[in-house]
């Protein structure tokens, strides 16, 4: 009996320090990075969010809600979000979609940001896009 305060206040402890996790990334109210890419004959489209507390979630068009695929460490994370300001992907203004495209959108309270161009050209006047756009799809598990 004396074995039983001691464990639930271990289980409080641990209940209060666990991180809340998200399934509806537009209900997160910190920064978040979404890419993807879509088109095509079936205009189907597959998108990945990456919330900054470092959970990473995709939606197919076809369903109508997301799911968690991982969590990435804090520090890669929190390194992410910093390229972003740091290879100035923010001030890129680049909309010019083809019959394929990808797309990398980035959103924080009330600001959006997105960058669309088409298939596999990365905007030759913007390099530090593919240095991202690449980092970005490493985060994907390979299936």
């Amino acid at each position: 009996m004396r074995l039983f305060p001691p464990l639930l206040l271990f289980l409080f402890l641990f209940a209060a320090c666990s991180t809340t996790r998200y399934t509806n990334p537009t209900e997160y109210p910190n920064a978040r990075i979404n890419f993807g890419n879509g088109g095509g004959f079936s205009g189907m489209v597959t998108e990945y969010v990456l919330l900054d507390n470092g959970q990473l979630l995709k939606k197919m068009m076809q369903v109508d809600s997301f799911e968690m695929v991982t969590t990435i460490d804090k520090n890669q994370t929190t390194q992410l979000f910093e390229n972003y300001k740091f290879l100035n992907i923010g001030n890129l203004k680049y909309n010019q979609p083809g019959n394929m495209y990808r797309f990398i959108r980035f959103n924080h309270q009330d600001a959006e940001h997105q960058i669309i161009w088409s298939g596999t050209q990365y905007p030759e006047q913007h390099p530090n896009l593919k240095i991202f756009h690449g980092n970005l799809k490493s985060l994907i598990p390979k299936e």
